[in-house]
Order: C-alpha cells, then structure tokens, then sequence
C-alpha cells in the first residue's frame, strides 16, 4: 500500500509543473486555528481548510454539515434529512475524536464526545476553519483527526446593517434568517436569529427549530476590547428509525445555551494576552412513546450536561524569527441524566508553543500541552511541524505529533441497562500521526496541493460482550490509518472557477486488519463555479463516496454502497439590495444511504430571497 501511495504523489509531481492556466489568484487569508494566533494563510505549516460566510451563502447549505461536506479530509455521517443527526469525521477518525470550536470554546459533549452539527446556527458564521490531523498539543482532547473552530460574525465596524432571508422548499421546508447589527461609538452589538421547519421526506421525520444569539463588544480603549456573546437553540425532531424497523412516533427535544465573556489586550503589536469564560449548556430529551423490543411501555430519557472553562493565554514576539504562545485553562464538565446519573470531572490544563525561523525559507513550530484530569490522571501530548519554501511556487510541509481523546460519560457511567454497562476503568485514547506533503503554484494560476498522512491509534475504546453477554467499553481496540489528499483549485477564466479533490484512505484494525466502519476508501468532490456579469453566479457541484462498511462486529461483512450526487445552486443579484437564489440537490433523484437503512432525500428545491439594508 505504501508504494502506492508513493507512486501516487511521484505521478502527481511530474503532472503539475506541465499545466498552464491562464488568471492570477490571492488566497491569502487570516487564520487562527493552528497555532491560536492570527496568521497569514501562506505562513502555516498545518493544513488548513477555509469555508467563508460567502462560501456557506452560494452553496446553499441548510447546516453546518452541509458546509463542510465538499472538504477533502472530512466524512460526514448523515442519517437523512432536515433535523437528522449528523456528525463530522476525518481522516478515519471516529466524530469524538474531532474537536469542534465556536470562536474557540469547545462544543463537544462529554456525554458522548461528539458534536451535532444541525443544532449550529449558520447565519452568524462568518468562516469555519477545518485542520486536518491531530490538535490536542493546542487543544486537547478530542483533536485526533482533526479540529473545526467556527468563527462567527463580529459588530459591524460602522454604522449599521440588516439582512433578511426566506426560503421555502420541497417538504415544505421553510428557513428564515434575521440578522442586524450596529456600532455606536465604542459600542457594538449584532443580533442573529434563526427558523426553520419541515416536514419531512419520510414519516416521522418532521423538524422545527429556532435560535437566537447576539454579540457585544465595547472598546476600552485601542489597546483593550471586551466582549459578550450569548445565545440559545431549541429543536423537535421525529426520530423515523431504520428502514427495515422504523419509529412511528419516537421525538427528540433538544434545548441548549451558552455565555462566552472574553477579553483581549494588545499592549503593543508584539504582545498580546487573551481572557476567554464560558458555559454551555445541553439538555436532551427522547420519548419512546411505543413499546419496542426492550421496553415495554412508554420511555422517556433526560440527559443534561453543562460545562464551564476559563482560559488564559499569551502571546509575544520577541523578532522576526521568534514567536512564542503559553496558556492555561481549567474545564468543569457536570452530567446529569436518568441514564448515568449525576457525576462531574475538571481538567486542568498547560500549553506552550515555539515558533523559529532559524534559516531562511524554514519556519519551525513544535511544543506540547500538559492535561490533568480528575477521573483518570494526566496527558502530555507534543508536536513538531515545519513549513519549508522552496521557492515562489513550490512548499513543503511536514509534522509528527501526539494525540488523545478522553473517555465519556457514557463510557465511565452508564447502567447496566441488559444492552450495556459503562466501565469506570476505561482509559484514554491515544494516536501519533505523521504527515509529509508539498503545495505548487503552477503561473499562479492552478494551485495544487498534495498530503500524506500515516496515523497509529492504540487504547481505542470499543464496547464489546463482556462474560455476561452485556456491551462494555474497554481500551481493546488499535487502528493504522494512512492516505493521500490530493487538492486542486484551478482558475481558467475571470468568471470560471473550478475545484477538484480527492482522498485515498486507508483505515483498518491493526490487530484484525479488517477496514473501520464507514470509511470510505475513495472521496472525490468537485465544485464548478461561474460568476456572470450583472451579480449571476451559478454553481454546480458534486460527490462521489466510495463504498463503507456498516458494523457487524466489525467483520467486514454488511457493506453501505457508493454514491455519487450532485446539485445545483444560482444566485441573482436583483439590485444592491435584493439577491434571489434557488438550490437543488440530488438532481438525479439517487436514492442512497450515507448511514446504511437511512435513506437519504431524493431530489429536492429550496428557493427564495434576501434582503439587505
């Protein structure tokens, strides 16, 4: 397998530096999420992929899924359509084992490690950074495969502005959108609230959900800005179940909350020391409202979790070529649910990282973060990663790094409910991951890029039949993960842009060498965008997912089948202040499962217009 994959990137080198384009293109963009501090994208040696709020706006996405579904490294797992759970994985990794940030404040639940991507407001998003590979050396645990931080929207640095969305579609799936925000004198606030319900495409599935968030900030003075941000989300959801045994009546009530309060102060451009509090809170309700196999009447489960972090950082520029960045933060994570009961956990935490520029062209980060947990001890967990420039079109990069990620509270806690029983005894799960890969600007018009990554993954947590037949996570499991990410962006014409990636993956046990559920071996995604004069701008887009495996102990043997779809999406500006858009999926009406026995939607229409002022 590693010859292919050598021969693979030999075959791209040579193809690259024959192609000819013809239009010049900046990407550079600011980013925080590899190192925790604002950099030029062109200075990161992480591999770094960003959506913007444009980017969310053309695609037509109704969710933050929908958002990050075209990225190279990254596997959502959808279980259907509006209000349906989904999950965000990468580079083979499990969804607890990636990070997911709002403005930097960690959004995984501890009660299962995993993030639900529906219940993140879009229209305050301003981009979403995706890095690709281990993050726990910055973030902590959860950050194996990969970290998502989403950037929302600040106050308007003048004056003021409105934007009005309405959209209906097939189901009759409505969303509004609401977003108005203002600066007066230091003060600035921007207020966003979300609707959106719909029917369903299938019995049971019927969805409704509202939000609402708001930021403030205030400036002290030009050295010192403080901020607030708060929010809230509330959904209800049909649960319609599997095909082959579907839920006719089963619901889910999801309500949620956070306060973010923070602080930033730049004594001068060298310096910097940020002050971040918050909270979230989730609560999650599921009525079984008809007898099933298991239980024998009407159930309803609460669980309820809340988390509260301080953290503290700073950050100086001693020259050009040295930069460093420490912090500390502490996490109380409390749990409350008729499943598992009331318990709680701290996390007390230490990070340092270097940035050197010793010779010219070479930029070198490396450090490591120091995590102390109440319920099992500590975690240490270093990286190294480089950034070399060979020249104006050609860069290399490189990195070797460690990673965790922290039992749950399902997995410590939950009862011996004669399906399964938690284990107080599990440890953390641990990874090294290494990656090599180059970047190719060809006439600055065709800029390719192509990544190697090789992961080993020990202490998995896997629930299996313990003596008594009852499901029991234990630290039994160990995977070797390798791939290939090969993306192009290519740039033909003024108003023709084109996108092309592909992913080669390997992901198996390494004890049983049997492939990881749902892990498809081939990914390739493409997007054709063509912006028309007069503000038309039409965008074609496409995926094909290879073929996954579905549990089965793990055997190999129940396979979900490969698929390919593609939409369309159109825009038009009206005048300045009127946009109308239209967006279909699934144009070929396929009928396919992401999730084998959920069907996905077939072919569907969104359309409707936006209004700015």
């Amino acid at each position: 397998m590693k010859s292919t994959y050598l021969k693979l990137i030999l075959a791209c080198s040579i193809f690259f530096p024959s192609v000819i384009l013809a239009e010049n293109v900046d990407l550079e963009r600011i980013v925080v999420t590899a190192s925790r501090m604002e950099e030029d994208y062109s200075d990161i040696a992480r591999q770094v992929d960003v959506v913007t709020a444009k980017d969310i706006e053309r695609s037509g996405s109704k969710n933050v899924a929908d958002a990050l579904t075209g990225i190279t490294s990254v596997n959502i797992s959808n279980y259907g359509g509006p209000g349906a759970a989904k999950n965000i994985r990468m580079r083979g990794s499990t969804s607890a084992q990636v990070l997911v940030l709002v403005d930097g404040r960690p959004v995984n639940n501890p009660r299962d490690g995993s993030v639900e991507l529906n219940d993140i407001p879009l229209e305050n998003i301003e981009r979403i950074e995706v890095m690709r590979g281990p993050g726990s050396s910055l973030y902590g645990s959860g950050a194996m495969g990969g970290t998502v931080n989403i950037i929302t929207k600040n106050p308007p640095k003048e004056k003021q502005k409105t934007e009005i969305s309405s959209s209906f579609g097939t189901a009759r799936t409505y969303i509004e959108k609401f977003s108005h925000g203002a600066r007066i004198n230091r003060f600035g606030y921007l207020l966003n609230e979300g609707y959106q319900r719909s029917d369903g495409f299938r019995d049971n599935a019927d969805y409704n959900e509202r939000d609402f968030n708001g930021k403030f900030e205030y400036e002290l003075n030009k050295e010192n800005n403080l901020s607030l941000s708060s929010g809230f989300f509330r959904s209800r959801a049909g649960i319609p179940g599997k095909v082959d045994a579907p839920d006719p009546d089963d619901k889910q009530f999801t309500r949620k909350n956070f306060q973010d309060l923070g602080w930033d102060f730049n004594p001068d451009d060298l310096t910097g020391f940020k002050v971040k509090l918050f909270q979230n809170y989730d609560r999650l309700e599921f009525m079984e409202n008809s007898p099933g196999v298991w239980d024998t009447a009407f159930k309803k489960d609460i669980h309820t979790t809340i988390v509260r972090g301080l953290d503290l950082q700073a950050d100086k520029e001693f020259s050009e070529s040295y930069r460093i960045t420490l912090g500390t933060n502490y996490v109380k994570n409390l749990n409350d649910s008729t499943a598992t009961s009331k318990h709680k956990y701290t996390v007390r935490a230490f990070y340092l990282q270097n940035q050197l520029s010793i010779i010219k062209n070479l930029k070198i980060n490396f450090g490591s973060r120091f995590d102390d947990y109440s319920n099992f001890g500590t975690e240490v967990n270093p990286n190294f990663d480089f950034l070399y420039t060979l020249n104006e079109r050609i860069k290399f990069h490189g990195l070797i790094a460690r990673s965790f990620r922290a039992p749950t509270f399902n997995d410590l806690y939950w009862p011996n409910d004669g399906m399964g029983v938690g284990n107080p005894n599990v440890k953390p799960e641990k990874g090294i991951t290494g990656e090599f890969g180059l970047e190719t600007k060809i006439n600055k018009y065709l800029i390719s890029g192509l990544t190697y990554h090789r992961s080993g993954y020990k202490q998995l947590i896997q629930w299996s039949p313990n003596g008594s037949g009852v499901y029991q996570p234990e630290n039994i499991n160990s995977a070797l993960i390798e791939g290939v990410e090969w993306k192009n962006r290519i740039y033909p014409f003024k108003t023709v842009e084109l996108e092309l990636d592909y992913s080669l993956l390997k992901a198996k046990d390494a004890k049983t060498n049997k492939y990881l559920i749902y892990q498809p071996k081939h990914k390739v995604d493409t997007l054709l965008r063509y912006r028309a004069p007069k503000g038309l701008t039409i965008e074609l887009k496409g995926q094909f997912t290879g073929l996954r495996y579905d549990k089965d102990d793990y055997s190999n043997y129940i396979k979900a089948k490969s698929f390919f779809v593609f939409g369309l999406n159109l825009s038009k500006k009206i005048n300045p202040n009127l946009t109308y858009f239209v967006y279909l999926d699934n144009i070929a009406n396929r009928k396919y499962q992401v999730i084998r026995e959920y069907p996905m939607p077939g072919f569907s229409i969104n359309s409707g217009l936006k209004l700015e002022f």
